[in-house]
């Protein structure tokens, strides 16, 4: 995985090459044991995979349904329902404020590696 994994909303990954790094935020609205989730983010839904083995889970208890969370991970699937590795999971349903800037913060990331806005210091 890079150093530098890209934000996505869950509709982006849809038919991009694979594998890509990710950075995703969703609700969880399943899950299959402790090693596959389903989450959910305005635009769509992911299969989360391998989250036994990601970084970050130290309670199994936060793998249930309705945490919002953070995923970082490799999209291997992204036909249908992308499918994700999870390497790094960050339950965020304490920062309340995160969720609803989710999407505005991913389109001002891609506007920014695009070169269309440039920050000020």
């Amino acid at each position: 995985m890079s150093v530098c994994p890209r934000k996505y909303l869950i509709k982006d990954l849809i038919n991009k090459p694979a594998p890509i790094d990710v950075w995703l935020q969703g609700t969880i609205e399943q899950t299959v044991g402790t090693d596959i989730l389903i989450i959910s983010d305005s635009s769509g839904r992911a299969k989360i995979t391998k989250c036994d083995t990601a970084d970050g889970i130290i309670d199994k208890n936060s793998l249930k349904k309705g945490t919002y969370c953070c995923i970082l991970g490799i999209a291997i699937k992204t036909k249908g329902l992308p499918e994700i590795h999870a390497t790094k999971f960050i339950d965020l349903t304490l920062q309340t404020h995160v969720k609803s800037s989710w999407e505005d913060e991913v389109k001002e990331c891609n506007l920014f590696l695009q070169g269309k806005i440039i920050p000020s210091v």
